[in-house]
């Protein structure tokens, strides 16, 4: 009887050990993924920025431009100019969730380590 309670404790130590294996590289490809979803959001959001800038400048050379005066084509760059301030707007928030779930992840993993540490303080003592 007592053996089979030492092998069943074994096993359940074994299955810990495993288990904190496979959590830490489970995390660690989390925080990777989303690591490299922050920064493709990052540059996604600074070129449609860039795209409403250029944009501006080249409105601004037609507008000065007085051969220019079709009210047609201008209404039509006001309102793909009213698209792309959405779309950056809506890239930029994305930015900001995405970078608050990594920095959100990442704290959460150092209160594990802390928590990881204080149990085998604990057991030591």
């Amino acid at each position: 009887m007592e053996k089979a309670k030492d092998i069943k404790e074994e096993l359940l130590k074994q299955m810990d050990e495993n288990f904190d294996q496979t959590s830490k590289r489970s995390t660690q490809q989390i925080i990777a993924r989303d690591t490299a979803r922050v920064k493709r959001m990052k540059w996604i959001t600074i070129f449609s920025w860039l795209v409403i800038a250029v944009f501006f400048i080249v409105g601004g050379v037609i507008e000065r431009n007085p051969s220019y005066r079709n009210t047609a084509a201008l209404n039509s760059a006001v309102v793909i100019l009213q698209g792309l301030l959405l779309i950056a707007v809506i890239f930029t928030v994305s930015l900001y969730v995405r970078s608050r779930t990594l920095t959100l992840h990442k704290i959460q993993v150092r209160l594990a380590t802390i928590e990881e540490q204080l149990k085998k303080m604990s057991q030591d003592k």
